[in-house]
């Protein structure tokens, strides 16, 4: 019988648990966000122990592997590596950057780059023994052309709009109404008063993608401006430590899938001739974290 391993994406907006037999995945599901930047250590530490312990269905794994934001901050990956032990004694317990298990997603080996556009923005490169990043500052000093900052973009031209009574704007008046207001005070408040302000914001970005693809002219000029900040989080990386070809991941809710944002940045690349190789395989990050569950094991 085959070991089994749990992988962990532990992200801004929600956490993915995923369990394999041996190379065989077995079932994911969906959870909260377990970010300790956004929702504090404890909060996070429960979020894992609730997801691992729904995907195992009282099963008994010989790994687990979590990626979450912070695990390079050994006081936040000692708290949730001691929650995570005392739930789960008999596993293997290992925590990485989440940027990692995105990146070993769909490269499981190898110099490669990945570029996360979720609820934040981070470029992360492993390149020989070296590990590289840009970006990955948090909503409140960076995060360019995360969902949060796409969400942030759309709403403060909404606020705009109502302050000065201009013309309707079909993307603004669906971002009304995706937030139940249409009002300045109402929209301040659906956003100051909620407990996951961040992860809401950042919800705002699909919409503004939406109606980019349509050729809103409003909605294009957010992403543009969000396609050149994550083009200029790879260049960073590619112009300190150039590599021939070097694969390049896209990962992250806006870059899960082709739309108006993916095309922008390729575009980019393209035209800047950035000497890397863009892959088109998207996969989850956890499965990228089984890849360390399982690594885990083999060099025990």
């Amino acid at each position: 019988m085959h070991a089994l391993f749990v992988g962990v994406d532990a992200g801004g907006s929600h956490t993915i648990a995923a369990l394999a037999r041996g190379d065989e995945l077995l079932r994911t599901i969906a959870g909260p966000a377990a970010n300790p930047n956004l929702i504090g250590i404890g909060a996070a530490a429960e979020t894992l122990e609730r997801c691992i312990a729904r995907v195992l269905e009282g099963e008994s794994p010989a790994a687990i592997a979590v990626g979450v934001a912070g695990a390079g901050d050994e006081s936040i990956a000692a708290h949730l590596r001691a929650a995570l032990t005392r739930s789960f004694p008999n596993a293997r317990i290992v925590l990485c950057h989440d940027a990692r298990i995105a990146l070993r997603a769909a490269l499981p080996e190898g110099d490669g780059l990945v570029l996360i556009a979720g609820t934040g923005s981070i470029a992360y490169a492993e390149i020989g023994d070296e590990t590289s990043r840009a970006g990955g500052y948090g909503y409140l000093l960076g995060d360019k052309g995360s969902g949060y900052a796409v969400g942030a973009a759309a709403l403060r031209h909404l606020l705009t709009e109502t302050e000065l009574g201009s013309g309707e704007n079909a993307m603004l008046a669906e971002l009304a109404a995706h937030l139940g207001a249409n009002d300045r005070p109402r929209i301040l408040a659906r956003i100051y008063q909620s407990a996951t302000p961040v992860a809401d914001i950042a919800a705002c970005a699909p919409l503004v993608l939406r109606h980019a693809a349509r050729g809103e002219q409003l909605s294009v000029g957010i992403v543009e401006h969000a396609a050149q900040s994550l083009f200029e989080l790879i260049a960073r990386i590619t112009l300190r430590h150039p590599k021939p070809a070097l694969p390049v991941v896209f990962s992250g809710g806006l870059l899960r899938q082709g739309n108006a944002l993916t095309q922008q940045l390729e575009q980019r690349i393209a035209g800047a001739s950035l000497d890397v190789r863009v892959l088109a395989a998207r996969v989850e990050p956890c499965i990228g974290a089984l890849h360390e569950a399982r690594r885990l094991m083999a060099t025990s």
